[in-house]
């Protein structure tokens, strides 16, 4: 455990703590969080990182690694809610939320990794029965994304199919690189007849127009494929994200040896160690300058369709926003126990009242797509 300077244990009784505060999304929300005011308690299973940042911010911490529940469950005892941030969750989301279902706590995170997703969503019966609130993608996987497919649903109540995209330079983090390299052996998803449906990645390519521009996008495997489902029913669901051509075409020829080159432990690890010393996220300057379009497409078995637009600040600004805009209703125990998607949880305008985030519209000469 952490020495106690500063105090690590505070008696408030609606604490909370970000667990992997010392990881790129982590620091984020840890730093806009103390700039507004408040004392989150900082966690993570590295004790110097941990220590200097909650040093550097003057607030409580914890160190505990997540390989022993019983520990974990215990750290967490008195916490009201978690925002875990630390990836990849394929690894750390099983025992956080048996943490958190065993010692009563809130649960929230960022992740958009489909397999996580569902298992999470699989333990909602014994998250009302442990009395506690589970919001899984609480960050840009899958607020806006999810609240756009709500919306969607709620104007064309009977959809059958539904696709989402996305255009706009697209930043990683270090663990945001590292999920994406261990999901490439799993190839890509869609959701089919209400199941999820392997594809090979680049599966299709679609030239879409967004409210800027129009733009060449591929298939990829986003977590509404998962969430999106769960939120508004609609059993065919693909979602795209922008690439330009020749990148697709590149990906499409070699996604076959890539694929078999990260099936390679050793390759993935080794990969991971240099993301770890290389890859930093992206900087102030392009988290402030970014945005993303999306645009969303349902269409019921009649043929008709609707369309809508929406324009984001770049995805970690987002991510910050909208745990921040969640955390509040959470502590308050404002959302009943289970595991919710954002736009369950909150309805589809939710993601209009986080900063930055705004409908749009496709210009006047564009045609259908």
């Amino acid at each position: 455990m952490g020495q106690q300077t500063p105090p690590a244990f505070p008696s408030d009784s609606r604490q909370w703590m970000i667990y992997g505060a010392n990881g790129y999304t982590g620091r984020l929300i840890a730093v806009e969080a103390v700039r507004r005011g408040m004392k989150p308690v900082l966690a993570g299973r590295n004790e110097s990182e941990i220590l200097e940042l909650a040093t550097a911010l003057d607030c409580p911490y914890r160190v505990f690694s997540l390989e022993d529940i019983d520990v974990a469950t215990e750290s967490l005892r008195d916490i009201h809610v978690v925002i875990h941030c630390a990836g990849p969750f394929s690894q750390t989301a099983r025992p956080m939320i048996e943490a958190c279902l065993a010692g009563g706590t809130h649960y929230m995170d960022v992740t958009g990794e489909i397999p996580v997703l569902e298992y999470l969503f699989s333990r909602s019966e014994e998250a009302r029965a442990a009395g506690i609130t589970a919001l899984p993608g609480s960050g840009y996987d899958v607020v806006p994304t999810d609240c756009l497919a709500m919306m969607l649903k709620e104007q064309l109540p009977d959809a059958a199919r539904l696709r989402l995209a996305f255009c706009g330079k697209i930043y990683q983090s270090p663990g945001t690189w590292k999920a994406t390299l261990e999901a490439l052996p799993r190839c890509g998803a869609v959701r089919k007849n209400g199941a999820i449906e392997k594809v090979p990645h680049v599966w299709k390519m679609q030239r879409l127009q967004f409210d800027h521009e129009r733009c060449n996008t591929i298939s990829i495997p986003w977590g509404d494929i998962s969430s999106a489902w769960h939120s508004t029913g609609i059993p065919e669901i693909e979602v795209y994200g922008g690439v330009p051509f020749p990148s697709a075409i590149t990906m499409r020829a070699i996604r076959t040896p890539i694929c078999a080159i990260f099936r390679n432990r050793g390759v993935l690890r080794l990969s991971k160690i240099l993301i770890s010393n290389f890859v930093k996220g992206p900087d102030t300057r392009q988290r402030e300058s970014g945005e993303y379009h999306l645009r969303g497409d349902a269409w019921n078995d009649r043929g008709e369709q609707r369309t809508l637009l929406m324009r984001t600040p770049e995805g970690y600004t987002t991510t910050v926003e909208s745990t921040l805009a969640i955390l509040p209703r959470v502590l308050d125990n404002g959302v009943q126990p289970g595991v919710w998607t954002p736009s369950q949880a909150f309805g589809s305008g939710f993601a209009l009242t986080v900063p930055g985030i705004e409908m749009r519209s496709l210009p006047e000469s564009s045609g259908s797509d």
